[in-house]
């Protein structure tokens, strides 16, 4: 169901002990916003959560449930269902040996993900000298790696050699989502990236907007 090997799942609870780690997912907050309101899920999974503060970051309604198995407390899930599932930033730390077993237990709790994935080697080397990021593929074959499980699994954006996002359902917030990450792209290249960002607060005043048609 989760990662077998306990060494790893150890050296992650002790870094977790030892530092801030595991808020890549602030980084998506508004493309997770565009979700919230395109689904109105009634209960959610924040699957692989680490350190995340998005249950207090972003607006909701839902029964909100953080699951990491590396942190004591929320290392067991309380829910076998759920409406939405949020996976960022997780699926790289999974060795390949246990990645179906782990996106069959996801596909278990909802059909409606939200996938970030590291397509590059980490920063982070754990403590057996291992790289935090033990399987990295392109985009192209992540998607085919969902699609065994998620058979709407659309490519939403990609930053080549570095993340991708794909999630598990057709709506008008897929080209959304696209827009947003286009903007943080463009705000990260540009010398005035405040302008950008305000751009990017009126897209998600437009999501809000858009999916509640």
């Amino acid at each position: 169901m989760g990662i077998t090997d306990p060494r790893l799942v150890e050296h992650y609870a002790h870094i977790h002990r030892s530092k801030a780690y595991g808020q890549t997912c602030h980084g998506y907050a508004e493309s997770i916003l565009a979700c919230l309101v395109d689904l109105k899920p009634r209960v959610v999974v924040e699957y692989g959560c680490g350190q995340s503060e998005l249950e207090r970051m972003l607006p909701h309604a839902a029964r909100w449930v953080r699951y990491d198995p590396a942190i004591p407390g929320i290392d067991r899930l309380t829910e076998s269902q759920a409406d939405f599932v949020i996976n960022t930033d997780v699926l790289e730390h999974v060795p390949e040996t246990d990645l179906d077993d782990l996106l069959a237990h996801i596909a278990s709790l909802a059909g409606d993900v939200f996938f970030s994935i590291s397509t590059r080697p980490a920063l982070e080397i754990l403590p057996d000298g291992r790289n935090a990021h033990c399987t990295v593929w392109p985009a192209a074959r992540w998607v085919a790696m969902l699609a065994r499980h998620f058979p709407r699994a659309t490519l939403v954006h990609e930053k080549p050699r570095d993340c991708c996002i794909v999630v598990t359902w057709r709506s008008a917030v897929v080209e959304l989502i696209r827009q947003i990450e286009e903007l943080k792209v463009d705000a990260a290249r540009s010398r005035r990236p405040q302008r950008l960002t305000r751009r990017l607060w009126r897209a998600c005043g437009r999501i809000v907007g858009s999916t509640r048609a």
